[in-house]
Protein backbone atom coordinates (compact mmCIF):
# COMPACT_ATOMS: atom_id res chain seq x y z
CA UNK A 1 0.00 0.00 0.00
CA UNK A 2 1.06 3.13 -0.62
CA UNK A 3 0.95 6.59 0.86
CA UNK A 4 -1.05 10.18 0.31
CA UNK A 5 -2.12 11.97 -3.11
CA UNK A 6 0.00 13.32 -5.02
CA UNK A 7 -1.27 15.69 -8.15
CA UNK A 8 0.37 14.61 -11.16
CA UNK A 9 0.80 17.65 -13.66
CA UNK A 10 -1.83 19.20 -11.73
CA UNK A 11 -0.42 22.78 -11.86
CA UNK A 12 0.83 21.86 -15.42
CA UNK A 13 -2.09 21.13 -17.15
CA UNK A 14 -5.76 20.90 -16.29
CA UNK A 15 -6.14 18.04 -19.14
CA UNK A 16 -3.00 16.41 -20.17
CA UNK A 17 -1.80 14.15 -16.81
CA UNK A 18 -3.61 11.44 -15.27
CA UNK A 19 -4.71 11.94 -11.47
CA UNK A 20 -3.05 9.95 -9.15
CA UNK A 21 -4.15 9.34 -5.48
CA UNK A 22 -1.70 7.63 -3.47
CA UNK A 23 -2.63 6.18 0.29
CA UNK A 24 -1.69 7.56 3.15
CA UNK A 25 -2.36 6.28 6.58
CA UNK A 26 -4.60 6.98 9.45
CA UNK A 27 -2.01 7.88 11.64
CA UNK A 28 -0.31 10.10 8.87
CA UNK A 29 -3.95 11.96 8.05
CA UNK A 30 -4.05 12.58 11.95
CA UNK A 31 -0.64 14.20 12.11
CA UNK A 32 -0.15 16.03 8.67
CA UNK A 33 -3.41 17.72 8.73
CA UNK A 34 -4.45 20.73 11.20
CA UNK A 35 -8.66 20.44 10.60
CA UNK A 36 -10.01 17.27 10.56
CA UNK A 37 -13.96 17.03 11.30
CA UNK A 38 -17.18 15.63 10.26
CA UNK A 39 -18.35 17.87 8.24
CA UNK A 40 -21.91 19.09 5.93
CA UNK A 41 -22.10 20.55 3.12
CA UNK A 42 -24.39 23.51 2.94
CA UNK A 43 -24.09 25.44 -0.58
CA UNK A 44 -21.60 25.03 -3.27
CA UNK A 45 -21.17 28.55 -5.40
CA UNK A 46 -18.11 29.26 -8.01
CA UNK A 47 -15.64 31.89 -7.52
CA UNK A 48 -13.47 34.21 -9.31
CA UNK A 49 -9.72 33.49 -9.41
CA UNK A 50 -7.15 35.11 -7.65
CA UNK A 51 -4.64 34.83 -10.40
CA UNK A 52 -4.67 33.78 -14.17
CA UNK A 53 -2.78 30.67 -13.23
CA UNK A 54 -5.54 28.47 -12.33
CA UNK A 55 -9.39 29.03 -12.16
CA UNK A 56 -10.54 25.65 -11.62
CA UNK A 57 -12.04 25.76 -7.79
CA UNK A 58 -15.39 26.36 -6.45
CA UNK A 59 -16.13 27.00 -2.25
CA UNK A 60 -18.40 25.35 -0.36
CA UNK A 61 -19.76 26.65 2.67
CA UNK A 62 -20.13 23.78 5.54
CA UNK A 63 -21.77 22.63 8.78
CA UNK A 64 -19.03 20.96 11.05
CA UNK A 65 -21.27 18.48 12.90
CA UNK A 66 -17.96 17.17 14.75
CA UNK A 67 -14.62 19.05 15.28
CA UNK A 68 -11.59 16.01 16.18
CA UNK A 69 -9.17 18.82 15.69
CA UNK A 70 -8.27 22.64 14.65
CA UNK A 71 -10.63 25.38 14.84
CA UNK A 72 -13.90 25.81 12.96
CA UNK A 73 -13.69 26.70 9.73
CA UNK A 74 -17.31 28.06 7.50
CA UNK A 75 -16.02 27.25 4.14
CA UNK A 76 -13.65 25.23 2.24
CA UNK A 77 -12.15 25.35 -1.58
CA UNK A 78 -12.99 22.34 -3.85
CA UNK A 79 -10.89 21.70 -7.11
CA UNK A 80 -13.36 22.00 -10.09
CA UNK A 81 -15.83 23.86 -11.64
CA UNK A 82 -19.75 23.09 -10.37
CA UNK A 83 -20.55 22.91 -14.08
CA UNK A 84 -17.97 20.56 -15.18
CA UNK A 85 -15.24 18.58 -13.00
CA UNK A 86 -12.80 16.45 -14.23
CA UNK A 87 -11.19 13.37 -12.44
CA UNK A 88 -7.99 13.32 -14.88
CA UNK A 89 -7.02 16.74 -12.87
CA UNK A 90 -7.92 15.41 -9.51
CA UNK A 91 -11.32 17.46 -9.45
CA UNK A 92 -14.34 16.56 -7.27
CA UNK A 93 -18.20 17.13 -7.26
CA UNK A 94 -19.80 17.87 -4.18
CA UNK A 95 -22.91 18.78 -3.60
CA UNK A 96 -25.42 20.25 -1.12
CA UNK A 97 -26.13 17.66 1.56
CA UNK A 98 -23.06 15.98 1.51
CA UNK A 99 -21.77 14.65 4.56
CA UNK A 100 -17.95 13.76 5.45
CA UNK A 101 -14.90 13.03 7.59
CA UNK A 102 -12.52 14.67 6.07
CA UNK A 103 -8.73 16.05 7.17
CA UNK A 104 -7.63 19.30 5.65
CA UNK A 105 -4.54 21.56 5.96
CA UNK A 106 -5.00 25.34 6.46
CA UNK A 107 -1.22 25.04 4.59
CA UNK A 108 -3.17 24.24 1.46
CA UNK A 109 -6.24 27.11 1.90
CA UNK A 110 -8.68 24.12 3.46
CA UNK A 111 -8.84 22.77 -0.14
CA UNK A 112 -10.41 19.85 -1.08
CA UNK A 113 -9.55 17.75 -4.17
CA UNK A 114 -10.44 13.62 -5.39
CA UNK A 115 -7.22 12.74 -3.28
CA UNK A 116 -8.40 14.35 -0.26
CA UNK A 117 -8.44 11.78 2.97
CA UNK A 118 -12.33 11.42 3.56
CA UNK A 119 -14.53 9.17 4.44
CA UNK A 120 -18.70 9.56 3.79
CA UNK A 121 -20.73 9.41 7.20
CA UNK A 122 -23.10 7.07 5.82
CA UNK A 123 -19.94 4.45 5.33
CA UNK A 124 -20.33 1.09 7.15
CA UNK A 125 -16.87 1.29 8.43
CA UNK A 126 -16.75 4.72 9.73
CA UNK A 127 -16.87 3.60 13.43
CA UNK A 128 -13.56 2.24 13.50
CA UNK A 129 -12.34 6.21 12.22
CA UNK A 130 -14.38 8.03 15.26
CA UNK A 131 -13.55 5.57 18.11
CA UNK A 132 -9.38 5.80 17.14
CA UNK A 133 -9.84 9.65 16.50
CA UNK A 134 -11.72 10.07 19.72
CA UNK A 135 -9.03 7.90 21.89
CA UNK A 136 -6.31 9.68 20.23
CA UNK A 137 -8.03 12.71 21.57
CA UNK A 138 -8.66 11.39 24.81
CA UNK A 139 -4.53 10.52 25.11
CA UNK A 140 -3.48 13.76 23.96
CA UNK A 141 -1.94 12.06 21.01
CA UNK A 142 -0.32 13.92 17.86
CA UNK A 143 2.96 11.96 16.80
CA UNK A 144 1.34 9.43 14.72
CA UNK A 145 3.29 10.29 11.41
CA UNK A 146 4.78 7.21 10.89
CA UNK A 147 4.26 4.28 8.65
CA UNK A 148 5.47 1.01 7.14
CA UNK A 149 5.42 -0.91 4.57
CA UNK A 150 2.68 -3.81 4.18
CA UNK A 151 3.97 -7.21 4.13
CA UNK A 152 3.07 -10.85 4.91
CA UNK A 153 3.80 -10.24 8.62
CA UNK A 154 -0.03 -10.48 10.21
CA UNK A 155 -2.17 -12.61 7.86
CA UNK A 156 -1.50 -15.83 10.39
CA UNK A 157 -3.44 -13.32 13.20
CA UNK A 158 -6.44 -13.81 10.23
CA UNK A 159 -8.56 -15.62 12.84
CA UNK A 160 -8.56 -13.69 16.23
CA UNK A 161 -11.55 -12.03 17.24
CA UNK A 162 -10.18 -8.64 19.07
CA UNK A 163 -11.97 -6.76 21.43
CA UNK A 164 -10.93 -3.51 19.63
CA UNK A 165 -10.29 -3.22 16.40
CA UNK A 166 -7.64 -0.73 17.07
CA UNK A 167 -4.19 -1.16 18.75
CA UNK A 168 -2.29 2.17 19.84
CA UNK A 169 1.71 1.66 20.55
CA UNK A 170 4.09 4.35 21.17
CA UNK A 171 7.79 3.19 19.62
CA UNK A 172 11.01 3.96 20.36
CA UNK A 173 13.13 3.33 17.29
CA UNK A 174 16.76 3.33 17.11
CA UNK A 175 19.21 4.37 14.64
CA UNK A 176 18.66 1.75 12.28
CA UNK A 177 15.07 2.58 11.64
CA UNK A 178 13.73 -0.28 13.79
CA UNK A 179 11.63 -0.76 16.83
CA UNK A 180 13.79 -1.20 20.06
CA UNK A 181 10.55 -0.60 22.30
CA UNK A 182 6.86 -1.35 22.63
CA UNK A 183 4.80 1.14 25.33
CA UNK A 184 1.73 -0.09 25.06
CA UNK A 185 -1.13 2.38 24.84
CA UNK A 186 -4.11 0.24 23.71
CA UNK A 187 -4.02 -3.79 22.98
CA UNK A 188 -6.23 -5.48 20.21
CA UNK A 189 -7.29 -7.19 23.28
CA UNK A 190 -6.62 -11.05 21.40
CA UNK A 191 -4.32 -14.08 23.10
CA UNK A 192 -2.31 -13.40 20.55
CA UNK A 193 -1.42 -9.52 21.23
CA UNK A 194 2.25 -10.12 22.79
CA UNK A 195 2.59 -12.12 19.12
CA UNK A 196 1.73 -9.00 17.21
CA UNK A 197 4.29 -6.96 19.18
CA UNK A 198 6.73 -9.32 18.22
CA UNK A 199 6.15 -9.14 14.89
CA UNK A 200 6.72 -5.24 14.67
CA UNK A 201 9.93 -5.30 16.52
CA UNK A 202 11.82 -8.12 14.90
CA UNK A 203 10.45 -7.22 10.91
CA UNK A 204 9.76 -3.08 10.55
CA UNK A 205 11.31 -0.60 9.28
CA UNK A 206 9.74 2.57 10.54
CA UNK A 207 9.25 5.45 7.82
CA UNK A 208 8.11 8.64 7.93
CA UNK A 209 7.75 8.96 4.01
CA UNK A 210 9.51 6.91 1.11
CA UNK A 211 13.08 9.02 1.87
CA UNK A 212 13.14 9.28 5.13
CA UNK A 213 12.99 6.83 7.89
CA UNK A 214 12.39 7.63 11.59
CA UNK A 215 16.04 7.63 13.27
CA UNK A 216 15.96 8.01 17.51
CA UNK A 217 12.72 9.02 17.46
CA UNK A 218 9.96 7.90 19.95
CA UNK A 219 6.53 7.57 17.79
CA UNK A 220 2.65 6.58 17.91
CA UNK A 221 1.74 3.52 15.38
CA UNK A 222 -2.00 3.08 15.45
CA UNK A 223 -2.92 -0.03 13.70
CA UNK A 224 -6.05 -1.48 12.57
CA UNK A 225 -7.96 -4.99 12.63
CA UNK A 226 -9.71 -5.76 9.79
CA UNK A 227 -10.35 -9.71 7.90
CA UNK A 228 -11.52 -7.85 4.37
CA UNK A 229 -8.34 -6.40 4.16
CA UNK A 230 -6.11 -8.90 2.33
CA UNK A 231 -2.91 -7.32 5.32
CA UNK A 232 -5.14 -8.28 8.29
CA UNK A 233 -4.03 -5.56 10.18
CA UNK A 234 -2.53 -2.64 8.84
CA UNK A 235 -1.96 0.92 9.29
CA UNK A 236 -5.11 1.83 7.38
CA UNK A 237 -8.90 2.19 9.20
CA UNK A 238 -10.12 0.89 5.55
CA UNK A 239 -9.26 0.65 1.69
CA UNK A 240 -9.03 4.09 0.70
CA UNK A 241 -11.24 5.26 -2.19
CA UNK A 242 -10.23 8.78 -3.20
CA UNK A 243 -13.12 9.40 -5.56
Amino acid sequence: MGKLFVFVGLLISTFGFACKCDYQSFGENFANNNFVAEIEILKVYNVDSKTDEDDRFYKADIKILKLYKGEAISSILIRGKIEKTYRSACEIAVSKGDRFLIYLNAEENFGMSACTPKINLDAENIHKERKALEFLISQKITNTNCFYFSGDYFKKFKNLKPDNNFAVYKLKVNEQSKVESIAVVQDFGTSKDSDIKNVIKENFVMLKDFMTEVKNEEVVLVLFFDTENEDVISNFSYLPDYH
